[in-house]
């Protein structure tokens, strides 16, 4: 195995500076870990910068101030809490973010969303709830129990 994690910059790895899952400006500039093709991780993370994600993590990730990418070749079976993320692969878990989220082409999301700001592209399968709110949330959305689905008016 190459190794578990690896701390670089955009621009540092040539394979990295030519992958069509490179950020665009203005999200994840600056130091990024990187979850290696041929890693597997599970447990809880936490981190304050950039996670990218392109071998498998299952767990928990968690952060008030960092992003995640999950890669193409990512697998995450997580909840996320993040201020960004960016997902290419595929993520069998929740996503609650205080910025943005986008689900770029061919990326799989089975769960459920949140977020200031959401990015969908063509070719995305998402199955889940969303909910997508400008001015973002103060506290998490909660059902009415005391409706009944179906009932006659």
């Amino acid at each position: 195995m190459a190794g578990l994690f690896r701390r670089g910059t955009m621009v540092s790895d040539e394979r990295e500076k030519n992958s069509k899952s490179k950020k665009e400006v203005g999200m994840g500039e600056g130091n990024i870990t990187y979850l290696t093709p041929d890693a597997e991780f599970r447990g809880t993370i936490k981190f304050t910068r950039t996670l990218k994600i392109d071998g498998k993590f299952d767990g928990e990730m968690l952060t008030d101030e960092g992003e995640v990418i999950v890669g193409s070749t990512g697998v995450v079976k997580a909840n996320v809490k993040v201020k960004n993320a960016i997902v290419e692969g595929q993520v069998d878990g929740n996503i609650i973010a205080s910025e943005r989220v986008e689900l770029r082409k061919n990326a799989k999301l089975m769960g459920d969303l949140q977020a200031k700001t959401l990015v969908i592209d063509e070719g995305v399968i998402f199955v889940g709830k969303c909910s997508v709110h400008p001015e973002g949330f103060t506290e998490r959305p909660k059902m009415n129990e005391n409706k009944t689905a179906g009932k006659a008016l």
